[in-house]
């Protein structure tokens, strides 16, 4: 029978030296992304991300040029907008809608929005596996997974290096896989991040093409106005 997970002291103040650790002033980081389904036909894509504090990031997809101008927004107060250039206006994502695969790719939504874990789930530390801590995660009542599970390390780190995804059915869904961790400007960033949809048998792979932290991001981009822009 799988462990009941349980929130402890332990567990969330992983979360929050983890959130801690990610934080940062600004940042811009520009993803190539390829799609690769069961069949192993592959498809790319080029994401942009800006990045302010912990509240505030625009997502806008730049190639295919078909897709070009989809985004998402995240500002203060967990508010998620979609804005999908050929159904306007922007509209908002809520509850168990933010689960959804962004525009073709094994990235949900929330994968994409999410900056911070301890406002959104209680964890329990459930062990540790080759030097990574396991922490099973609970997340809020309208969401559609019923755990989420993450590994964290090597040893003290707080850096997320595993994701694991499992649904209301009791199935593992998603696994994401966090690698080739480098500082920038004292900041740990994934270079690599493989996302695979274990139900449909497709990976998506996101590698740092550009990445910029401190790079004086302006508020005035976080806006619904600059997300419908093309």
């Amino acid at each position: 029978m799988a462990q009941q997970a349980r929130a402890d002291v332990e567990g969330d103040s992983w979360l929050r030296r983890i959130d801690a650790a990610a934080t940062v002033d600004d940042a811009h980081v520009v993803l190539d992304i390829t799609v690769t389904d069961s069949k192993g036909n592959s498809a790319p894509r080029t994401l942009e991300i800006w990045q302010k504090g912990n509240d505030h990031r625009l997502v806008r997809l730049k190639a295919p040029a078909r897709l070009a101008g989809v985004g998402l927004l995240v500002r203060p107060g967990d508010s998620l907008h979609l804005f999908l250039p050929a159904y306007p206006p922007a509209r908002r994502v809520v509850g168990s809608k933010r689960s959804d695969a962004f525009m073709g790719t094994d990235f949900a939504m929330e994968d994409l929005s999410r900056m911070t874990w301890a406002d959104r789930y209680t964890a329990e530390v459930i062990g540790v596996e080759s030097d990574h801590t396991h922490l099973r995660l609970t997340p809020s009542e309208d969401a559609t997974d019923a755990q989420v599970d993450i590994w964290v390390g090597p040893g003290t780190e707080a850096v997320v290096r595993k994701v694991e995804h499992t649904d209301k059915k009791g199935r593992m869904s998603r696994r994401l896989n966090m690698t080739d961790v480098r500082p920038i400007n004292g900041v740990p960033v994934a270079h690599l991040i493989q996302v695979e949809d274990v139900i449909r048998g497709r990976t998506t792979e996101a590698a740092i093409k550009s990445v910029e932290v401190g790079a004086g991001v302006s508020d005035q981009i976080f806006t619904v106005t600059t997300l419908e822009q093309p």
